[in-house]
This record gives C-alpha cells, structure tokens and sequence, in this order.
C-alpha cells in the first residue's frame, strides 16, 4: 500500500469509530424484592393469643418507581424526565414470603439518578380481567387472601380470610434513593402482615374471620392493610429500611 494513503486510512479511523455514536445517559440497575415484615411472620403472638399464618397472597398492579424529577408516573406531553421503571403493569398474585426475610422478583435497567416515589396499586380483580382470572379463579373480587389457624386461648379454628380491599398505593420514599451509575440498588417492598390482625391499639389480635367484607373489623383490617406497605433501600436483603438501621 502506498505510504500516503495508509497515513490518510489510519487517521481516518479515529473519526469513522467516533461516527453515528451518541453518548448515552448513564444507567444502572434496581433489583427489586419483596418482604412479609421481618422477622418472617408465620407467627403472630399476642398474650395468650396466636395467629399462624401458612399463606399470604395479594394481587398488586402497576408496579413501579418514579424518579425524582418526574415525581410521578404519569406521563405529561412535552416533558423530558427520566422514566419511571416498571416492575408489573398488569396484575399480579404475590405470594408473600413468610419463612425469609426477603425474595427477589425482578432486576431491571434503571437511569443512575434518584427516586422518590413508589407506586403500587391493590388490585380487585373484575370480569375484565379475563386471562387473569383463568390463571387465578380464586381471586375473582378478591385482592388479599391468608389461609392460616387461630388460636384463642389455646383454642384453635382454621381461618381463610379474603378481602376485596382495592385502591391506589404513593409511597414516599426519604430519603430519595438513588441509583448510581453502572451499579445496583436493592428496592424492598415490605408488605408487614403481622400488622395485620391486630386492634386498633394493637394490644389485642384480631379473629381474621371478623374482617371479611362487610364484618365488624372490616374497616381496621383495611387501615392496617394500607399503613403496612412500605418501600425502602435494603442492600443487604434482610427486609430493614437500611436508611432506619445505618
């Protein structure tokens, strides 16, 4: 090869490389878990007085986490904000887990900035839901079940409990978590279900067989249902806010 054209093809190349390249925004990843409270809640106790839990389940949709510059996960025309990472859309039976502190359900690319808002809808399902309800025929106009046992007094009654609670869940999250470049962040919902079942000033449990719909503890049960749903970052996975416990 001619010298002039080699010394004119090899400073070329820097620019041909560089061609039709666009830097991209950093990313990382969240890995998203799930929690039934901690320590694991087969049990709850309370004087005399015991729930034993053998499962929990509760369909939740539109899964997601909003960065802090969108605040949420509606998008509004004309704006350029990171977008806000979805776990589930649809529909979804989570079995809670009840014998570890944590599961992992999903890990996905996220943008490295920070988010402040995470989102999670308790879903009832309708006739609507037609696929789903092939796959889940038990939750037809139900969104929680626990099947478990009762113990009063050393008296025990098995109990199923189902609840056709339905409503749109904004969770906080403060501090802000933040995603940084190239690495993970550990995002743990905890659902705490040994809240669940107890009075209103938590000194006494509750007979899950009093909280179905339209029961006397119908309204307590769906309080605490809603309060104890909480998202945080758990780096570990041992389903505490490492944020609380540093």
């Amino acid at each position: 090869m001619n010298k002039t054209i080699a010394f004119l093809v090899l400073c070329a190349l820097p620019a041909l490389a560089c061609r039709g390249k666009e830097a991209k925004p950093s990313s990382g990843f969240i890995e998203f878990q799930l929690s039934a409270g901690v320590p694991a809640a087969k049990a709850i106790a309370q004087g005399k007085d015991t729930i034993f839990l053998n499962r929990v389940r509760i369909v939740l949709a539109e899964l997601a986490i909003a960065p802090s510059l969108a605040n949420e996960c509606e998008e509004e025309e004309g704006e350029d904000n990171p977008p806000c990472v979805e776990f589930d859309e649809h529909p979804v039976v989570i079995d809670l887990p009840l014998d570890r502190p944590v599961v992992h359900r999903d890990t996905k690319p996220a943008p490295a900035t920070s988010y402040n808002l995470f989102q999670a809808v308790i879903h009832r399902p309708t006739s609507a839901d037609t696929a789903f309800l092939l796959a889940h025929p038990d939750f037809r106009d139900a969104s929680v079940r626990a099947e478990g046992v009762y113990s009063r007094a050393g008296k025990r009654k098995p109990f199923s409990f189902v609840s056709d609670f339905s409503e749109q869940e904004e969770i906080s999250l403060e501090p802000a978590l933040v995603v940084p470049a190239a690495e993970s962040l550990r995002v743990t919902l905890r659902v705490d279900v040994g809240s669940w079942f107890r009075s209103a000033d938590g000194k006494q449990l509750v007979d899950p067989r009093t909280a179905a719909p339209g029961g006397p503890n119908d309204h307590l049960l769906r309080d605490h249902i809603r309060m104890s749903i909480r998202a945080f970052r758990d780096q570990n996975g041992d389903g505490e806010d490492d944020d609380s416990n540093p």
